[in-house]
């Protein structure tokens, strides 16, 4: 092997050698923080919801299951249950509480609650249950602002429950209030 070639090997060789100690260097630092996703509200997963909320309850369930998926599955959420709730007095709320991340909680990505909602005293009639969740609400568990989600949002399910299995007798209501085919004495808005 001529001086040229030894030249030009050695050459390669230092190259390469100062490539991999540039190469090692830029490896070796530790990585920085991962950026945080921003807030974002917690979703019901409707579909798989229990009992159908599609469909009116003729009994009133022991409990409701409701599937919550949320953006950072670590992140905690509160959930508030309602009967009949009404926005001019905040009235309705039966129970409230607190989810927070559990690995064993997650069902395919979705964090699965089980509320269990009282049953009204009057179940002769019809009403509204309605579950809520967010990351946090405007207020505590009573008035309107416990029904209030904050930033970022929040989502809510509902199910209309009727003696009869159907909204037959039910109070209907429309823009201006309850409909004159709701009758009185029929216990004010479902």
């Amino acid at each position: 092997m001529g001086r040229r070639a030894r030249v030009t090997v050695g050459a390669t060789a230092c190259v390469g050698v100062a490539g991999a100690l540039v190469f090692a260097c830029i490896i070796a630092e530790p990585p920085g923080a991962l950026p945080r996703l921003p807030a974002s509200r917690p979703t019901i997963v409707r579909s798989a919801a229990v009992p159908p909320p599609s469909t009116v309850l003729g009994t009133f369930p022991e409990k409701f299951v409701v599937p919550v998926e949320l953006a950072d599955p670590t992140a905690s959420f509160r959930w508030r249950a309602f009967v009949d709730y009404n926005p001019l007095t905040g009235a309705g709320f039966v129970a409230g509480g607190e989810s927070k991340f559990d690995r064993a909680s997650l069902d395919g990505g979705a964090r699965v609650l089980e509320i269990p909602v009282p049953p009204p005293p009057d179940l002769d009639r019809c009403h509204v249950v309605e579950i809520l969740v967010a990351l946090r609400f405007a207020g505590e568990f009573e008035g309107k602002q416990a029904h209030t989600p904050e930033e970022p949002g929040g989502d809510n399910v509902s199910w209309f429950y009727s003696p009869t299995g159907d909204l037959e007798g039910c109070p209907k209501i429309d823009a201006g209030g309850l409909s004159p085919e709701a009758g009185a004495g029929e216990g004010g808005p479902p």
